[in-house]
């Protein structure tokens, strides 16, 4: 392959790479509102306390697999220093940070 289709090769790929991590610190972000807001009590209380905890367990995994995809996808772009994004994830987003934990079908 000539090196000018090369170099527009990677170009393209830079530019899709900065597109997904716009998009995944979007979705982390709305995540992390979500959570935050349950925390502070902003949600309307839900009927029933297992509905209450349901809940809460699923944005806690939503908004921590998020962060893991956003830092992921920060590697991918050359982004290594995470220090100062981590500064404002709460300390139980931060210990779940990962992929979804999956109960197994049976």
């Amino acid at each position: 392959m000539p090196r000018d289709a090369m170099q527009a090769l990677e170009r393209d790929l830079q530019a899709e790479r900065a597109s997904a991590l716009a998009r995944i610190a979007d979705l982390y972000q709305k995540a992390l509102a979500a959570w935050l807001a349950l925390e502070a009590g902003e949600l309307e209380v839900l009927p029933t306390l297992e509905a209450q905890h349901a809940r809460r367990a699923e944005l806690l995994e939503l908004t921590a697999e998020r962060l893991w995809m956003l830092l992921v996808q920060r590697e991918s772009v050359g982004l290594r220093d995470h220090r100062e994004l981590l500064t404002d994830v709460p300390p139980e987003v931060r210990k779940r940070v990962g992929p979804r934990r999956r109960l197994p079908r049976g």
